[in-house]
């Protein structure tokens, strides 16, 4: 990790950590603790990020994994949609303070009009075909999809969306990932 990617997420982590209690962003209180369970995951998905393109971060929350990945990957445009109201204004505020080539929705993302997204990432919060079924309506074709799963995660099915890898991830995170490209199906309804 280079000097400003260590130096921008002390400074998110410090902010998260700040507001934490208030908006109920995390049970955990220091500052390594912070680190070891939600930014260097985040950081491990970086490789499979494109070098410019659209990142869109489903259910973003405190800005897991989508801020430390705009951190790293200067070349990226987030999308942060997050639909509790002060959550997305703490997303915001990190966003400013941060200077990251972000936007901030304080909405759920199927009401959202296409996103035109090159990347897709979320936490493991849900299944990974209800993500991809999240993400068809935003996806550019060729688009990756990179969601964090449990180990016991079996690979899914989703029209348009086919597996490309699926692996543990790398820098002493004990996490699997699995990674899928978009090929395109027809958005008619």
């Amino acid at each position: 990790m280079d000097a400003h990617t260590h130096e921008a997420c002390d400074t998110y982590v410090h902010e998260a950590l700040r507001f934490s209690r208030a908006l109920s962003l995390t049970s955990i209180r220091n500052a390594p603790d912070f680190h070891r369970n939600f930014v260097v995951p985040s950081l491990a998905l970086c490789p499979w990020m494109p070098a410019q393109g659209r990142l869109l971060d489903i259910g973003s929350g405190m800005g897991i994994p989508g801020v430390p990945i705009l951190i790293a990957c200067a070349g990226l445009h987030g999308i942060l949609v997050e639909r509790r109201r002060k959550r997305a204004e703490f997303l915001r505020h990190v966003v400013r303070l941060l200077k990251l080539d972000a936007e901030v929705y304080d909405r759920d993302v199927r009401d959202l009009e296409g996103l035109h997204v090159d990347v897709c990432v979320a936490r493991a919060v849900s299944r990974p075909d209800a993500l991809l079924d999240l993400c068809v309506p935003h996806a550019n074709v060729g688009a990756r999809a990179v969601f964090p799963v449990a180990d016991d995660c079996e690979v899914v099915s989703v029209p348009g969306w086919q597996l490309e890898k699926e692996q543990m991830l790398n820098e002493g995170v004990a996490q699997k990932v699995q990674i899928y490209r978009y090929a395109e199906v027809s958005r008619e309804t």
